[in-house]
C-alpha cells in the first residue's frame, strides 16, 4: 500500500506483519508514532474491522495523535471504530458496562491519589491507627502495590511479613470496603477490577478475546503486573499481540512497572517476531554515541545500537560549579547565549533528577536583567488544586450520590451553617444503618438537631435532589454554573479580592470553559463522562511545550516522550543522580541509568551538562560528587566549560583543576577527565527526594518583602515548592495573608 512507502525497512516490516506475536524494540526518535499508526492503517486496510483492533497506549494525548493520524492515512469513518486509549480508560470502559458483576453501579466515581489519601486518613483515624508509627502514605502505597500485584487484602497479608503488615492488610480491608460502600474505585481498581472480572466472569473475557481479535501495547517496558495479565488474558486465544517498546526507557520501576514484561516476551510468546526500530531521527551522532555508551553499561537489556544519518553536531558541554545558585546562574548565562544565537524560549529544556532543584533555576530566571519566561512541568496539576476539586465534588456527588468522601468535601464549603455536632450524627446513623453519607443526613430530624441545625442541612438536601433529580436535563457547563452561583463559591472569591482569589477564579473560569468545548465537541456529553475524562487525564496529557514562548522546566521522568533542540540536565551529582536509594541496588541503579539515558536522548542538536561542587542537603551544606554517569560518556565526546570572570561574592574554581591527566584540547575549550567515584563514597554527601529549600533567598521566613496590593511586610510560613510555595505574610498594615508565589509579583525589601 502506498502510504507504508513513507517507511523505512525496518518500520515496514514492523508493520506489514499482521499476525502472531510481535516485538517491535523502538529505540528512542526512531519514528514509533509513525510505524504504529501505519501498522494499525494496514491492518485496517487489509480487512480488520476497525472494531475488533485494541489500541493502548500511556497517555490520553498519545491515544488521541495516533488515531488522528491513522485516520489520514485511511480515512476517518474506516477509523472511527477504533478502540484507543489509555490503560485507564479502556478499562474504565469495560467496567462502566459490567461493573454490576463485581458489585458497583456504573456510575461509579473514579478517585485520584489525593482522594485515595484522604480516604486513607479517615480510616485511620476512625480506627486509631493515625500515630507517628505508620503514615498514611505508606499505607496508601502498600495498598496501591498489593492491586498492581492483584493481591488481596488477605493474600497480602499472607504474603507481607514484618509487624505493620497485620495492620496494613486491615487497612486495606476496611479502605475496599469504603471504596465499595461510596461506589468508587481507585485508579489501581480500574486495572485490578477488570482482571477479576475476567477471571470470575469467564463468559465476559470470551466475549472481549472474541471482539478484539489484535492487540497493540505501546510502552510495553512501563506495565505493571495487573497490566500483563490483562493483556495476557486477551491475547491467550489468538497470540495476535504487538508489543511496542525500549527497555532502555524503563523508568517508572518505582510505581510497579516491570522491566522484565518486556525483557520476557519472547518467553512468554515463543513464535514472537522481533523487529528493532534503530535509526534515529531526533539526535545528532554526538549524542547518540554518548546515550549509547552510557545505556550499554547496564546489564538487564536488549541489545540495540542506535545510529543516524544526521550531522555528527556539536560535543556534550559540561560545567562544574560551586553550588546550586552557581550552577542556576551558569545555566542562565548559557541560555542567554543560546538566545543571541538564533534560538528561541521554546526550543530549550532544563531537566533535573528532583522537583526541589527547580527552586534555584527559577530563582535566577526571574532576577535576570531581562526576565526569562519559563514553564515548570510537574508542580500543582490543574485538577488537584483546591477550587477545582471543591466544585468537581459537586458534580461527583450529583452523578454518585452514594460518594459520600465527595460529600464530605464540600457538604460545609462554603459555610453554610453544617457542624460537627451534625456531621458526627450522620456519622452514628452511617455506621449504625450502612446507608451512605446522604442517606445518613436525610434521616436527622429537627428534634435532634434543633431548628437552627436542621434549617442548614434539610435546605442542602433539598437543593442536592432537585440537582439529582434534574441533571440530565441541564449540558455540564450548566451544572456548574448553577453550582458556583447557587453555593456562592464564585461570590465568595470575588469578595476576598486577594490575588489568590483571583487566581482561583481564573481557575474555575477554565474549569467552566473546559466543559463547554466538551459540550461542543460530544454528541451525547453526559456528567459521568465528563468526570471519567478529567479523572484519566495524566501528568504527561497536562504537559505544554508553547512553542517558543517559554524555556521548560521538568524533572527527567516528565521529559518522557518529549523533544526540544536545547536540553539542559542539572544536578549530576552522586547521590543526587543517581539518586541516593539506588546506590545499594544495583536494579534500581540501572534504572537510573536509564533515566540519565532518556534525558541524553530528548535532546536533538545541543546538551549542557552541570554539577555543584556542594549543594545544601537539610539546611547544610554538603560536598558533593560528580555522577558516575558523567564517567561513562567517552572523553571525546565532551568538552568543558570554565569560567574565566571573577564576579563579586562568587568563589571561582581553580583553573589548574582542569589540567589534569588525560586533559586534551576540544574546540578551543578544555576537556578533562571526570573525577574518579570511588567505594568509599560518604553518605553526607547524599540526597533525599525532598531537598530542603534554602533560606538564603528573598523568600525566606524571617525577611521583608513589598507586594503591589498590601504593601510591606514579614514572612511568618511558608509550604511548598517552586512556583507553588505558599508564604504567610504579616503586613505593616496588619493584615496577615496567605500569598501564592507565582502570582504574587514579591520583591525583596528592608
Amino acid at each position: 500500500m502506498s502510504f507504508l512507502d513513507q517507511l523505512n525497512p525496518e518500520q515496514r516490516r514492523a508493520a506489514q506483519i499482521l499476525s502472531g506475536p510481535v516485538l517491535i524494540l523502538a529505540g528512542a526518535g526512531s519514528g514509533k508514532t509513525r510505524t504504529l499508526t501505519h501498522r494499525l492503517a494496514h491492518l485496517i486496510a487489509s480487512g480488520t474491522p476497525a472494531h475488533r483492533i485494541l489500541a493502548v497506549t500511556f497517555t490520553n494525548k498519545a491515544a488521541k495523535e495516533m488515531k488522528e493520524r491513522t485516520a489520514r492515512l485511511i480515512g476517518e469513518a474506516r477509523a472511527a471504530s477504533l478502540w484507543i486509549g489509555t490503560f485507564h480508560s479502556i478499562c474504565a470502559r469495560i467496567l462502566r458496562r459490567d461493573a454490576h458483576l463485581l458489585g458497583y453501579d456504573a456510575r461509579f466515581t473514579i478517585y485520584d491519589s489525593d482522594d485515595s489519601l484522604t480516604l486513607v486518613k479517615r480510616i485511620m483515624r476512625d480506627h486509631g491507627t493515625l500515630d507517628d508509627s505508620l503514615k498514611p502514605g505508606i499505607v496508601r502505597a502498600r495498598i496501591s502495590e498489593a492491586k498492581a500485584f492483584l493481591l488481596t487484602p488477605e493474600e497480602y497479608a499472607r504474603n507481607r511479613k514484618g509487624p505493620a503488615a497485620a495492620v496494613i492488610a486491615d487497612l486495606y480491608r476496611r479502605y475496599q470496603a469504603a471504596l465499595i460502600s461510596n461506589n468508587a474505585m481507585d485508579f489501581d481498581d480500574l486495572l485490578a477490577l477488570p482482571v477479576r472480572l475476567f477471571r470470575t466472569q469467564p463468559e465476559v473475557l470470551e466475549e472481549y478475546r472474541n471482539r478484539f481479535q489484535h492487540l497493540l501495547i505501546d510502552e510495553y517496558q512501563d506495565t505493571n503486573q495487573a497490566q500483563y495479565v490483562l493483556v495476557k488474558m486477551l491475547a491467550e486465544s489468538h497470540h495476535n499481540i504487538c508489543a511496542v517498546g525500549d527497555d532502555d526507557q524503563s523508568i517508572y520501576g518505582w510505581r510497579g512497572a516491570d522491566i522484565t514484561n518486556i525483557l520476557n516476551f519472547e518467553n512468554d510468546f515463543p513464535d514472537a517476531t522481533v523487529v528493532r526500530l534503530e535509526q534515529n531521527y531526533r539526535s545528532t551522532r554526538t549524542i547518540l554515541k554518548a546515550a549509547g555508551a552510557v545505556v550499554r553499561n547496564n546489564r538487564k537489556r536488549k541489545v540495540k545500537e542506535l545510529w543516524t544519518q544526521n550531522d555528527p553536531g556539536d560535543h556534550l558541554t559540561i560545567a562544574e560549579l560551586v553550588d546550586e545558585k552557581d550552577e542556576a546562574e551558569w545555566i542562565r548565562e548559557r541560555l542567554v547565549r543560546l538566545l543571541e544565537d538564533g534560538h528561541s524560549y521554546g526550543d530549550i529544556a532544563v531537566l533535573y533528577r528532583t522537583n526541589a532543584q527547580s527552586r534555584a533555576i527559577e530563582e535566577a530566571f526571574v532576577r535576570s536583567s531581562k526576565p526569562i519566561p519559563y514553564t515548570v512541568v510537574g508542580g500543582l496539576r490543574f485538577y488537584e488544586r483546591k477550587e477545582i476539586k471543591d466544585v468537581l465534588a459537586y458534580l461527583r456527588v450529583i452523578d454518585n450520590p452514594r460518594d459520600s468522601e465527595s460529600l464530605r468535601r464540600i457538604v460545609n464549603v462554603p459555610r453554610r451553617g453544617i457542624g460537627e455536632k451534625t456531621m458526627a450524627l450522620a456519622a452514628e446513623r452511617m455506621g449504625a444503618t450502612g446507608l451512605p453519607l446522604l442517606d445518613a443526613l436525610r434521616t436527622l430530624e429537627e428534634h435532634e438537631l434543633g431548628p437552627r441545625a436542621y434549617k442548614p442541612i434539610n435546605e442542602f438536601i433539598r437543593w442536592l435532589d432537585a440537582l439529582i433529580a434534574n441533571k440530565g436535563e441541564m449540558a455540564v457547563d450548566e451544572l456548574l454554573e448553577k453550582i458556583l452561583t447557587d453555593t456562592g463559591y464564585r461570590a465568595q472569591l470575588e469578595q476576598d479580592g486577594s490575588v489568590e482569589a483571583e487566581t482561583r477564579l481564573q481557575n474555575i473560569g477554565e474549569l467552566v470553559a473546559g466543559a463547554t468545548a466538551y459540550v461542543e465537541a460530544n454528541n451525547e456529553p453526559n456528567v459521568s463522562a465528563f468526570l471519567q475524562d478529567i479523572a484519566l487525564v495524566t501528568d504527561a496529557d497536562e504537559v505544554q511545550t508553547d512553542g517558543g514562548s517559554s524555556v521548560t522546566l521538568m524533572t527527567l521522568h516528565s521529559a518522557k516522550g518529549l523533544e526540544f533542540p536545547v536540553v539542559f540536565v542539572s544536578g549530576m551529582e552522586e547521590g543526587l543522580f543517581p539518586i541516593a536509594g539506588s546506590l545499594q541496588d544495583a536494579a534500581e541503579l540501572e534504572e537510573e541509568r536509564r533515566l540519565f539515558y532518556v534525558g541524553l536522548t530528548r535532546a536533538q542538536k545541543l546538551v549542557f551538562l552541570s554539577y555543584a561542587q556542594r549543594r545544601r542537603r537539610f539546611n547544610e551544606w554538603a560536598n558533593t560528587q560528580p555522577s558516575r554517569f558523567l564517567r561513562e560518556i567517552p572523553d571525546e565526546l565532551l568538552k568543558w566549560d570554565t569560567r574565566s570572570t571573577e564576579e563579586p561574592g562568587r568563589h571561582i574554581l581553580d583553573q589548574r583543576r582542569f589540567r589534569e591527566d588525560g586533559f586534551v584540547g576540544v574546540r578551543g575549550t578544555s576537556t578533562r577527565r571526570i573525577p574518579t567515584v570511588g567505594d568509599e563514597f560518604s553518605q553526607e554527601s547524599s540526597y533525599a527526594d525532598d531537598f530542603s529549600q534554602t533560606t538564603d533567598s528573598f523568600l525566606a521566613i524571617g525577611h521583608h518583602v513589598m507586594h503591589p496590593m498590601f504593601g510591606r511586610g514579614r514572612i511568618t510560613a511558608r509550604e511548598g515548592l517552586g512556583l507553588d510555595t505558599k508564604l504567610t505574610i504579616h503586613f505593616d498594615s496588619g493584615q496577615t495573608k496567605k500569598i501564592l508565589v507565582r502570582v504574587a509579583h514579591l520583591e525583596p525589601c528592608v
